[in-house]
């Protein structure tokens, strides 16, 4: 049984800041209390000197267990929010160029293999820009049109007014569907795998240093690092950095553990020049001192489901051998069907449910794993997960024998 744990969270391509994590968790731990019948206290958010990461304690209990547990956001949202500042003419360019590389490296089309829906992720913001080019094409014509105007002046109010309608359309329902958010997220993904990410590498090495000095502390049961949708890749990353560092990392007792959910991982394995990425993934799966388990979701399109992030491989269901231990569970299965009629509509949401508390009890739960009793090599390998664990009153059972078969609990 845990007793003392340290979580670090690693975010995806995403300007939300520590103080709003902050807040969303504090929402968030009254629906896992409600759902798991036990009581959480939440402390102050604190800060790092240089404001790169963010914690709060959380002591949560039951009957028969009680745990205490640092929640730790490795932060940077800020390097998003810069990214965001580039013109629109820049983005523009830098969307084309590195979507033309996708599309001439074969890499869209590996995308098609591994996961048809993801691949419509991937073409989205690209074919809503031409969706907006031809309603501003559509109205300077219909303008001209109306106006009965010809040659020279026809193109070029046709020009102003189509330009103007691109521009207008960029803003709504662009800015809902985040669109241009979406075009940064592909030209980062893209410059991240090609090395030409200087200000991201250097923040990875303050994250590997933090998470090497707190294993050396050894005051923790158990440090699971957390990487969600493209954050699932840096914390891969931050791994390997650690280990460079330290190559006795992770072996000193306290138990390393990786969990990568709504996990984007292929998006950048999948291309041909990503040997260095490979290699990253490599050295995690050979290290025998750090545990990693990934978590997919059908529901989620905007992740990689059934497939290995490791073979680059679609596989056939749950796997419990190798590395790393891949589950499915369904977003339907741990939110009531009001919550998932609220999401279905908006990936976006769906995307975010695999780090957001239950509304049902269920084999994954983000809260109780960070809050909870079990060890995560017990129950990531356990046929029915934290179900195994915690009873309907909250109570902590003895782990069940490890099985190498998984129960059909996730379809």
């Amino acid at each position: 049984m845990v007793r003392r744990r340290h979580v670090y969270h690693v975010a995806g391509y995403d300007p939300i800041d520590a103080g709003a994590q902050y807040r969303r968790f504090r929402r968030q731990l009254d629906v896992f209390q409600r759902t798991w019948n036990v009581h959480a206290t939440l402390s102050d958010i604190e800060h790092s000197q240089d404001r790169t990461r963010a914690w709060w304690t959380v002591e949560t209990r039951a009957g028969n267990w009680q745990v205490e547990a640092t929640h730790e956001v490795l932060i940077w949202d800020d390097i998003v929010r810069a990214d965001f500042i580039r013109s629109l003419p820049v983005r523009l360019l830098d969307a084309a160029r590195v979507y033309a590389d996708f599309v001439a490296t074969g890499t869209m089309f590996r995308y098609i293999m591994a996961n048809p829906r993801y691949a419509g992720f991937f073409l989205f913001p690209i074919l809503s820009l031409v969706l907006f080019a031809v309603g501003g094409w559509f109205l300077g014509y219909l303008l001209t049109a109306m106006l009965g105007l010809e040659g020279i002046v026809a193109g070029a109010v046709g020009l102003v007014a189509g330009v103007a309608a691109f521009l207008a359309l960029l803003r709504w329902p662009g800015r809902r569907w985040r669109v241009q958010q979406l075009l940064d997220d592909w030209i980062f993904a893209h410059d991240y795998l090609h090395g030409r990410r200087p200000d991201v590498d250097a923040r990875l090495d303050r994250f590997a240093q933090t998470l090497v000095a707190r294993s050396r502390e050894a005051k923790v049961d158990e440090i699971v690092i957390v990487g969600h949708s493209l954050g699932a890749m840096l914390a891969i990353d931050i791994l390997v950095r650690a280990l460079a560092l330290d190559p006795e990392f992770g072996r000193r007792g306290v138990a390393i553990c990786l969990l990568t959910v709504g996990a984007t991982i292929p998006k950048f394995a999948l291309h041909p020049r990503a040997q260095d990425i490979r290699g990253r993934i490599a050295r995690v799966v050979a290290e025998p001192s750090i545990a990693w388990t990934e978590y997919q979701s059908r529901d989620d399109t905007i992740s990689f489901y059934k497939f290995d992030p490791v073979s680059l491989r679609r596989i056939a269901g749950d796997r419990l051998e190798g590395k790393p231990v891949i589950r499915r569970v369904q977003i339907h299965d741990m939110v009531t069907a009001e919550t998932f009629a609220r999401c279905r509509r908006n990936i976006l949401r769906l995307h975010y449910r695999s780090v957001m508390a239950n509304d049902r009890r269920a084999p994954y739960d983000y809260y109780l794993l960070a809050c909870g009793p079990a060890a995560f090599l017990d129950w990531t390998a356990a046929p029915e997960g934290l179900l195994d664990f915690v009873a309907a009153d909250g109570t902590y059972r003895d782990p069940p024998c490890r099985s190498t078969k998984v129960a059909e609990s996730a379809s």
